[in-house]
């Protein structure tokens, strides 16, 4: 968080939650101006994140203004919805990169240069499409398809200025010429990576490695995963973040030996 940036927050289950959360703003309300502050009331939202379709539609105030009520809203880079689905965020920033990469291929039309080229993009597109991605990584084909569509984009821009010769609707050649991999192959690392940080101390998230379950088996067997996932009846259950990182630790043989 910001320095000016402050969430409250609440697992709501009956009226008397909401209250208590509302005399949380109170308390927060009244410190404010012991110390005079003020909350910009226009900047304020109040959001619920439920997948259920009836919500307690509570009135928050502060200082006696309503907050308003929104079904959406970005923060720190990313768009949240109430139902946590992040496929108008995909839409978005992938909107946002391709009108990015429009402005680079008119800029570098005539580039020759591989390593110029890569660079511009990687920078300017592909970290568009990768900023915080351990969070929203996409499980359905069809976000994910419509990521690496903006990179296929580049891939044919780049293999027409840099004449690389490449079947019709192939482009692993150019992904080679250039040294580029799929982001779906680059998102796989980036949650490797991740868990790796978390549980060797480099990365400081208490709140994240309580929900992290080593496997300590009650016997010698010739299972060498680390982690022990937790079943889910459901995709989206299943694609948690954490538990989506620990599914693909136990995937990945090369894991225990990563640095």
């Amino acid at each position: 968080m910001f320095a000016d940036d402050l969430k409250l927050f609440r697992k709501i289950e009956s009226e008397a939650d909401c209250l208590t959360l509302q005399n949380e703003l109170d308390s927060i309300s009244l410190w404010f101006s012991t110390l005079g502050l003020q909350f910009n009331t226009n900047k304020c939202k109040a959001m619920s994140f439920t997948r259920r379709r009836l919500v307690f539609d509570y009135s928050y105030t502060i200082n006696g203004s309503v907050i308003d009520r929104v079904a959406s809203n970005s923060d720190l880079g990313v768009l949240f919805t109430a139902d946590l689905n992040f496929r108008p965020h995909i839409d978005s920033i992938c909107c946002r990169a391709l009108k990015s990469l429009g402005f680079v291929m008119r800029t570098m039309n005539e580039f020759k240069l591989s390593g110029s080229l890569k660079t511009v993009y990687c920078s300017l597109v592909r970290s568009m499409l990768e900023y915080a991605s351990v969070l929203w990584d996409p499980f359905v084909v069809i976000d994910s398809c419509h990521l690496e569509r903006v990179q296929r984009r580049f891939l044919s821009s780049a293999a027409y200025m840099l004449k690389i010769v490449h079947p019709p609707h192939d482009y692993t050649p150019v992904l080679r010429a250039l040294g580029l991999t799929s982001l779906a192959d680059r998102r796989v690392k980036a949650n490797l990576a991740f868990i790796k940080k978390l549980i060797d101390g480099s990365l400081n998230a208490p709140s994240l490695l309580v929900q992290v379950n080593f496997k300590v088996p009650h016997r010698a067997t010739r299972s060498r995963v680390p982690f022990a996932v937790p079943l889910h009846c459901t995709n989206y259950g299943k694609n948690k973040p954490i538990d989506r990182m620990m599914r693909l630790a136990n995937e990945d043989p090369s894991f225990l030996s990563l640095p």
